[in-house]
């Protein structure tokens, strides 16, 4: 059985967390039996991965080949669309990467028309091929909201998970501006410097060119330098946090809330080893929301017997608590940066 310990990376950052659930969906799509998720010890824990009969360079080479399968021109992630977007009033036309959740306003019914046709192409053919990864990572990630109207006014953005941090200025979009670029740098590794970005031992930010002012977390984490096989997991583990659509209303990311114009981010922390589909069920679940609202002065207010029941649920399952981040913005206008700040942690022990 091997382990993959993310030795970079600790709880109270959201990346830490989005790695491991990535590396780990990674793993289990490249046929890794017995894939494994977990933390560490106890006084200073770490994520890590059991890779079940995968060896170390095995793991880093799956990671490479679906980083570079990705990279290849046939690709969704490197597929654009044309359409006619508005901009200050007018129309203009602007090619775009397709499979963006967040994408700029369309001018009209046939632009609308053009993207969601070109996106049930793309997502027959993943079907057809049998890529469930990819189709849960784009079920999660969302679509260009056409459903949504608030006052008249079409809210694009209303379908796509809050997960999805990427900032919308001058054109830039999460599949075109972070993903494809994330798979390029990644692609042209070889799997020993993959390897040595998962585990810790380097930290190479080709994509952000190693600046202290980096944003290749992608709001995950701080600015500043972050490994790009890093990254390119941590980005994969939105695929597990799946994503409820809403009328006229903000879809429902699992592992988000909000309350009073304040939001917040939550993942568990757990005892043992899990497979990826107990995290996700866990992820989902109205039980580990109730728990890690509590002690919010903005929370709803839940009794203290709805309470109990959901710690008595999470104990059953070996969660020990959970990690809240709060979401804060910088910057101004489109060009705003949000960002998931230090964790919080909570643990489910206490109350009957």
């Amino acid at each position: 059985m091997t382990q993959i310990t993310l030795a970079g990376c600790e709880p109270r950052t959201l990346l830490s967390h989005m790695a491991l659930y990535g590396l780990g969906a990674i793993l289990e799509s490249g046929g890794v039996r017995g894939v494994r998720l977990g933390w560490t010890g106890s006084a200073n824990p770490r994520p890590c991965v059991l890779a079940g009969d995968a060896d170390d360079i095995a793991v880093a080479e799956l990671v490479l080949d679906h980083a570079r399968s990705h990279n290849a021109g046939k690709s969704w992630v490197r597929r654009d669309v044309t359409v006619e977007v508005k901009s200050q009033g007018t129309a203009k036309t602007a090619a775009m990467a397709l499979m963006s959740p967040r994408l700029s306003q369309f001018a009209g019914p046939p632009a609308w028309e053009l993207v969601q046709r070109s996106r049930w192409e793309v997502l027959d053919e993943l079907t057809a091929g049998q890529h469930w990864l990819d189709l849960r990572f784009l079920a999660a990630l969302g679509e260009p909201c056409y459903w949504s109207y608030r006052k008249g006014d079409s809210q694009q953005d209303d379908g796509a998970s809050r997960l999805e941090m990427q900032p919308r200025n001058r054109g830039s979009e999460f599949v075109g501006t972070r993903l494809r670029k994330l798979a390029d740098t990644v692609a042209r590794r070889d799997a020993a410097e993959v390897l040595a970005g998962l585990t810790g031992r380097s930290a190479d930010d080709e994509l952000g060119g190693d600046s202290p002012d980096s944003r290749t977390a992608t709001g995950l984490a701080s600015p500043g330098p972050t490994d790009n096989a890093l990254a390119w997991c941590a980005l994969w583990g939105i695929s597990q946090f799946p994503l409820a659509m809403r009328i006229n209303r903000t879809a429902q990311t699992s592992g988000h809330f909000s309350r009073e114009r304040k939001e917040w981010f939550y993942v568990p922390m757990w005892q043992g080893a899990w497979r990826p589909a107990r995290l996700r069920s866990v992820l989902a679940s109205l039980e580990l929301r109730a728990f890690a609202g509590t002690g919010l002065t903005e929370s709803p207010g839940l009794s203290d017997l709805e309470v109990s029941k959901a710690r008595a649920w999470l104990r059953a399952r070996g969660v020990e608590g959970a990690v809240r981040f709060e979401i804060l913005e910088f910057g101004t206008g489109h060009a705003r940066d949000r960002r998931a700040m230090s964790g919080h942690m909570t643990s489910v022990q206490g109350g009957a």
